[in-house]
């Protein structure tokens, strides 16, 4: 495969779902956009932050924010890939996430993705992920050419898409699909299931 195929970037963040009605379950969301059309949806999304915000962060809007963050997204540009991990009771949560990862980066080079961005989660943990995907590579799971780099979420205003999708998504196994049916009838939305053996 050459690099110049290589367009798509994804933009990742991850959520465990509600620990009550879901427990077990962690969720990773990807969205995929163009070059051609970062900056139009980025700017989209720039637009929802509200005075004295540095992010948009799902948990924290109430209802009628999330369907206007929801509508937003389901008019942008976008594809969304979801993988979704319905561990064993008393996994941890850094477990559930790094199969959620492994797969999401398969799909991802699957879908000749050039650079996955993810929100940072500090220095380690970043790290984490960098050697994840090394281990990817050199088990031939996914190819050199997709990249992994981490921004911190108020710096871009793409890694907010996949914070709300997670939340739609969790809303929705939790009994309430609304946010998630605007966003689906509007754009792909791939939604992978994998269970703990």
């Amino acid at each position: 495969m050459s690099t110049v195929q290589r367009r798509l970037t994804a933009y990742l963040d991850e959520s465990q779902s509600n620990r009550s009605r879901d427990p077990d379950c962690y969720v990773l969301a990807a969205a995929l956009c163009d070059p051609t059309e970062l900056e139009i949806a980025r700017t989209a999304m720039a637009s929802l932050l509200l005075p004295g915000q540095t992010k948009v962060h799902w948990r924290d809007e109430q209802p009628a924010r999330k369907r206007k963050i929801a509508e937003t997204i389901a008019q942008l540009p976008l594809m969304h890939l979801i993988v979704v991990r319905d561990g064993r009771p008393g996994e941890r949560a850094e477990r559930r996430r790094r199969h959620c990862l492994e797969r999401m980066l398969f799909e991802l080079d699957e879908l000749e993705v050039a650079r996955a961005i993810a929100e940072s989660r500090g220095r380690a943990d970043d790290l984490r992920d960098r050697r994840l995907l090394d281990a990817q590579r050199a088990k031939q799971a996914v190819s050199s050419e997709l990249l992994i780099d981490h921004v911190p979420g108020p710096k871009d205003p793409l890694l907010w898409v996949p914070d709300a999708v997670c939340g739609a998504i969790t809303l929705a196994r939790t009994g309430n699909p609304g946010y998630l049916d605007m966003i689906e009838t509007a754009v792909a939305v791939q939604v992978i299931r994998i269970v703990a053996p």
